[in-house]
């Protein structure tokens, strides 16, 4: 069966993109990506704040910065869903929802989360680390390290996973990403959520 007969748009349904009463059912998702991706960041901090903490957990650093990252790609896939040119009518569905979250809470396309690079951490991992693995190696593979600062790392060093600490920056299959900004806007959506919910 053809899958373009499964779909249809409810007559009205362009006009709202997403009826006013299940606005709430996106706002929760949100919001509990949102929730996830801060409790990790306070943890970071704590973590890093505290040298007890950071001798019997710093690797944790490298989870949590993780989870932020991924956190933000769910997020993101809200605001910027993909477009299915197999399935146009279905895919309009996701790309009205996104005009409208993004109208809701301000979302232009010079946001971070419209940056495709959490997106593809999350929904291309896998294909990613294939790539990382299947290239010719001069130097040596880190699985998990965390630095204190960029000036620690080397050209020779390929980075499965890492932190740095006084930059508040993730890298993964050596690939950097600032956290900072990102949580930031993190934070701004959460607190929108909840204004939205009530």
């Amino acid at each position: 069966m053809n899958e373009n007969h499964n779909w249809k748009l409810i007559e009205g349904y362009e006009d709202w993109k997403i009826y006013p009463v299940y606005q709430i059912f996106y706002f929760e998702c949100i919001k509990t990506a949102a929730a996830s991706s801060i409790a990790s960041w306070e943890d970071i901090n704590h973590i890093v704040t505290n040298q007890e903490a950071y001798d019997e957990h710093h690797l944790m650093l490298i989870d949590l910065a993780e989870n932020i990252v991924n956190q933000a790609g769910i997020i993101s896939r809200y605001f910027f869903p993909t477009k299915d040119n197999r399935n146009p009518v279905k895919s309009k569905i996701h790309q009205l929802r996104g005009e409208k979250l993004r109208e809701l809470f301000s979302i232009d396309n010079d946001n971070i989360l419209a940056d495709r690079k959490f997106r593809n951490h999350v929904e291309h991992f896998d294909e990613n680390l294939d790539k990382f693995l299947n290239q010719p190696v001069a130097g040596v593979i880190y699985p998990k390290t965390v630095f204190q600062n960029s000036a620690q790392i080397s050209t020779i060093m390929h980075l499965f996973k890492a932190y740095v600490v006084s930059d508040f920056k993730y890298i993964s299959l050596s690939q950097e990403i600032e956290l900072p900004a990102l949580v930031e806007e993190v934070y701004r959506i959460y607190n929108l959520t909840i204004d939205q919910n009530n």
